[in-house]
């Protein structure tokens, strides 16, 4: 297969060694990141937002101390407590002075979250991301232990045959 850019001159064709497996066949195990940067409900907003500025993600798990999934921070929860805590109090507040002090993960992340288990299909995993809008979905053990997460960018990875 040969792609042409705007241009129109031929640009150069990749073969795969190996033909995928369908997106059916394929696990969520397959290709999820069993490396996950997680945070427990007590880490500081201001400590979660370092992580993910740190790390490049734009959101994480949230676990307590035997691994257990309890829900999801991301950036948008983050600015979202930063908007309201200047609403609440009419004052502009100096920045991370409130995420520091007083408010943690727990405070403001997403609790109902759809998961996965490690041996859902990546097209379950991609249909749940398309239909929900979301980017990211943890992937559960039957203990409902954390045991990775997929994303959007795992599937794109997947398609375009990279490790």
């Amino acid at each position: 297969m040969r792609a042409f850019p705007m241009n129109n001159r031929p640009m150069p064709s990749y073969e795969l060694e190996e033909p995928l497996p369908a997106p059916a066949l394929c696990t969520v195990g397959d290709v999820m990141s069993r490396e996950v940067i997680a945070v427990n409900p007590d880490t500081s907003l201001q400590t979660a937002a370092e992580l993910m500025l740190e790390h490049a993600i734009s959101g994480m798990p949230v676990v307590d101390e035997q691994g257990q999934l309890l829900g999801m921070v991301s950036k948008t929860d983050l600015v979202r407590q930063r908007l309201a805590a200047e609403d609440e109090s009419g004052v502009t507040l100096p920045a991370g002075q409130h995420l520091v002090d007083v408010t943690t993960v727990e405070d403001v992340m997403t609790r109902h979250v759809l998961i996965v288990p490690e041996k859902a299909s990546l097209t379950e995993a991609a249909k749940i991301m398309v239909n929900a809008g979301i980017h990211r979905v943890p992937v559960v053990s039957t203990r409902g232990v954390l045991a990775g997460l997929v994303t959007t960018s795992d599937i794109v990875r997947w398609v375009a045959g990279l490790p």
